[in-house]
């Protein structure tokens, strides 16, 4: 069974040696390395070329920037290996990550393989917390799931022939993979392995991080457009969450009854940020024992993310 790492990066250079370096040290070698450069503008082109010169199995390739999922398609599409999996350039693989991914393929019903993340830059609390957020979550998963980030994701060729690929209309990462992903559990199974490991570097900026939320908030409009069944839950994706959304979408109408038209018309709009305060508490325990000031800081922070979620999907519904 042949193997490809296949890769979109752009403006890596901070990274990507330490993405490289981690393959070259896999438990299980792969057969191919495909990089696609999505028309970087640092140093990134030079530091991987001077990797293929010394490794024939690396391959580079170069585009005018076109987005992460053309950057993605190009790359499997290159591959001449039966399985190719997908990460990022600012993932650092666990040595034997190869070997735990592609264990499932042994059942012929598995066309994808899922693993999960551990944190790189723990120096910051944001990150922290987004790493642990994602360790909650997957915490939750079964043995096969239907949404996946292609962080962490090895998927049969024949299956991306088949569904041809990441839809390219999604210009930035945000839900391209979510669609992926549905479209294979759809066809076969997406098995979840836990001891598959990349670390990564989550965000450290609150707004760098929020405005990447809102872009979620539209992107999942389209995720649902195309794919309503999503609409009702996924297997990531908290049930309560959507409740917070309509919650936050709430809040700016319930500020209305702040005006004194009746004796207790400060109650709506209190209630809804009570709701929202404890709506962030069921992950709390899992943080709170693995990390405590993150636990803490997970309240606020999930409760301004609720309010971008919001506003990315009001433009996300407006755009459609």
């Amino acid at each position: 069974m042949k193997i490809a790492i296949v890769t979109g990066i752009y403006n890596e250079e901070r990274h990507i040696r330490e993405l490289i370096d981690a393959v070259l040290q896999q438990t299980v070698k792969p057969d191919e390395f495909i990089l696609v450069d999505d028309g970087s503008k640092d140093r990134t082109a030079e530091i991987v070329k001077e990797y293929a010169e010394q490794n024939p199995f690396i391959k580079y390739f170069y585009q005018k920037n076109a987005g992460p999922a053309s950057a993605r398609n190009r790359a499997w599409k290159n591959s001449t290996s039966e399985i190719c999996i997908f990460t990022d350039g600012d993932c650092v693989p666990n040595s034997d990550w190869i070997e735990k991914l592609i264990g499932p393929f042994s059942d012929e019903n598995v066309g994808a393989v899922a693993g999960t993340y551990r944190t790189v830059n723990t120096q910051s609390i944001l990150a922290r917390f987004i790493g642990l957020e994602i360790g909650w979550k997957h915490s939750r998963y079964g043995k096969t799931i239907d949404v996946h980030g292609t962080y962490n994701l090895a998927v049969r060729k024949s299956i991306l022939e088949e569904i041809g690929g990441l839809d390219e209309s999604y210009p930035v990462p945000s839900g391209e993979d979510w669609d992926m992903t549905y479209k294979i559990s759809k066809i076969c199974k997406i098995a979840f392995v836990p001891e598959a490991i990349v670390g990564h570097y989550h965000p450290e900026k609150f707004l760098p991080y929020m405005k990447n939320q809102v872009r979620r908030g539209l992107d999942r409009v389209k995720v649902y457009k195309d794919h309503p069944n999503l609409i009702k839950g996924d297997s990531y994706t908290p049930w309560f969450v959507k409740y917070q959304v309509l919650a936050a979408g709430f809040f700016p109408i319930s500020l209305l009854f702040l005006f004194p038209l009746f004796k207790f018309s400060y109650i709506l709009p209190l209630a809804v940020i009570l709701f929202l305060i404890v709506s962030s508490l069921p992950p709390f325990v899992y943080f709170f024992k693995k990390d405590k000031p993150a636990a803490f800081f997970s309240i606020p922070i999930q409760i301004a993310r609720n309010f971008a979620w919001v506003w990315g999907m009001v433009k996300g519904i407006m755009k459609i």
